[in-house]
């Protein structure tokens, strides 16, 4: 069968001159029987008070940015792909304020790390493993999996400790470029760039017979001048 034929007599949508586009005798999916249920749901969650303050914020300590980001990482929340080799790791925070005290929404992360088993970067040219951006939500929580990074030697003598980078941007804040480590893990003592504020604690929990790890990073901006 001709795939214009194909097209034609399953209804499926159709790619036009300006993209894709739906067939005109398209319906609206239906309505389901917990519709209104559903709608109850996001409303209460709409509802969440997301005006919390905490008084002893500190703005999140700058690091770096380094030679290895690359622009135009896809939205997702999982950097890497499907059973990457590793310890996963779902690291869940918030990204507040540190002039009003108040959580962020709509804040933006861009996230890169490196490859656990060769510790390289991705090329970030149509290869964005590793790599992800994504957006806070109202209470400006987010959350994101990856595997738990390892230590590499990027030139002879200078040694990274397990990090990952990230660049937080929300609306009349400033741009924040920093990176963030875990308890315990080696070669923090050896490197340069390393910052005891950026360390969170790591909890190892099991869930089916398999092991994960979770940590809680919050992130501080401070307003623009």
């Amino acid at each position: 069968m001709k795939r214009r034929d194909f097209i034609g007599q399953t209804g499926l949508a159709m790619f036009g001159v300006t993209g894709l586009v739906l067939p005109s005798d398209a319906k609206p999916t239906p309505r389901s029987w917990d519709a209104d249920d559903a709608e109850d749901l996001f409303k209460a969650k709409q509802a969440i008070d997301s005006s919390e303050i905490i008084d002893d914020l500190k703005p999140t300590v700058a690091r770096e940015l380094g030679p290895f980001y690359r622009s135009g990482s896809p939205y997702r929340v999982k950097l890497t792909p499907p059973f990457e080799p590793g310890t996963v790791l779902v690291v869940t925070g918030r990204v507040w304020s540190f002039e009003t005290k108040k959580p962020l929404a709509n804040a933006m992360l861009d996230l890169w790390q490196v490859d656990n088993q060769t510790a390289d970067y991705s090329a970030g040219n149509g290869d964005f493993k590793n790599r992800a951006r994504l957006i806070t939500d109202e209470n400006g929580a987010f959350e994101f999996e990856t595997v738990h990074p390892i230590p590499y030697e990027p030139s002879p003598n200078f040694w990274r400790s397990p990090h990952i980078h990230f660049i937080a941007n929300a609306p009349k804040h400033r741009q924040l470029v920093s990176e963030m480590f875990f308890k315990d893990d080696e070669k923090q003592d050896v490197d340069r760039l390393f910052h005891p504020a950026l360390v969170v604690p790591v909890n190892r929990k099991t869930i089916n017979g398999k092991e994960y790890e979770t940590a809680v990073f919050d992130i501080v901006l401070e307003s623009e001048k």
